[in-house]
């Protein structure tokens, strides 16, 4: 389990300092336009992923932190042949939690990257969610088979073995 605790932590900590190192940036030197697609943009979300449920930050917040307890007691108690899926879970768990690190100190979430066309501006944790939910996918679908355990049915008791009795007549 200490491998994944250790990815939690890195994708938590890449998420940290990508936020501190893009605000001492973007107070700096501003919005810049890295090329034609990529734009560096100081942004505060108050709400969900894509902006959703704006200046609800506190509901959020709450909501994550039961998703994220409900994601690590899954992945603690996932059998260890699925690593995949473990692994998807650190990297999502550890992205997630930086960004609820921001609603709980900050009130709002510091997005940074805007790549044209999308129409949303997003950060390094939300990049970590959707890497951690595909590598997840990716275990529960090349690891879901071989780790599957195959229900078996119960061994016929003497009372199966009895005749039953016919209908009453009508």
């Amino acid at each position: 389990m200490i491998p994944y605790l250790l990815l939690m932590g890195v994708a938590f900590a890449l998420d940290r300092l990508s936020k501190w190192w893009m605000a001492a940036y973007l107070a700096e030197h501003g919005t810049t336009a890295v090329n034609a697609f990529l734009t560096l943009r100081e942004t505060h979300n108050r709400g969900m992923a894509l902006g959703l449920f704006q200046g609800s930050s506190s509901v959020v917040g709450w909501v994550t932190v039961a998703v994220l307890v409900g994601m690590f007691v899954y992945m603690v108690r996932l059998p260890p042949q699925q690593w995949l899926m473990r692994a998807g879970l650190a990297v999502l768990i550890g992205g997630a939690a930086g960004n609820l690190w921001d609603r709980l100190t900050t009130g709002a979430v510091l997005d940074f990257i805007e790549v044209r066309p999308l129409p949303t501006v997003f950060n390094v944790a939300d990049i970590l969610i959707y890497v951690g939910l595909f590598l997840l996918l990716a275990g529960t679908w090349w690891q879901g088979e071989e780790t599957a355990v195959i229900p078996q049915s119960p061994p016929p008791s003497a009372a199966d073995s009895l005749p039953t009795p016919p209908d009453p007549p009508v």
